[in-house]
């Protein structure tokens, strides 16, 4: 049986490759407006010119946090167990902070 330190480690940075897997496309711009993938908020949805600089600026964020996320769960092998879980729940905002980048960057548009 795994450890919580192993678990919590191997949960941080599987869900930090899927994110950063995630979001390459949107990186590269071979995602259309659509209303299923991407950062689909009123701004994107202006132009197209909107949805290509808004989701290549969140792609970059979140590829950016995603490896902080990864970072964190190699940590999480490193920390005493009554830390891991408290160490996990902080990474957790990693996925929360790149969304509000892309609304605050929105704005700006």
């Amino acid at each position: 049986m795994l450890s919580v330190n192993a678990k919590s480690a191997v949960t941080l940075v599987i869900l930090g490759g899927v994110i950063f897997l995630l979001v390459i496309p949107l990186y590269l711009g071979k995602v259309k407006r659509n209303p299923i993938y991407g950062f689909r908020i009123r701004k994107a949805f202006e132009s197209e010119e909107n949805w290509f600089k808004i989701n290549r600026y969140g792609a970059v964020a979140m590829m950016c946090w995603a490896v902080l996320l990864i970072f964190m769960g190699i940590v999480c092998m490193y920390v005493p167990p009554e830390f891991v879980l408290t160490t996990a729940k902080i990474s957790i905002a990693s996925i929360i902070i790149p969304v509000i980048q892309v609304l605050r960057y929105a704005k700006r548009l």
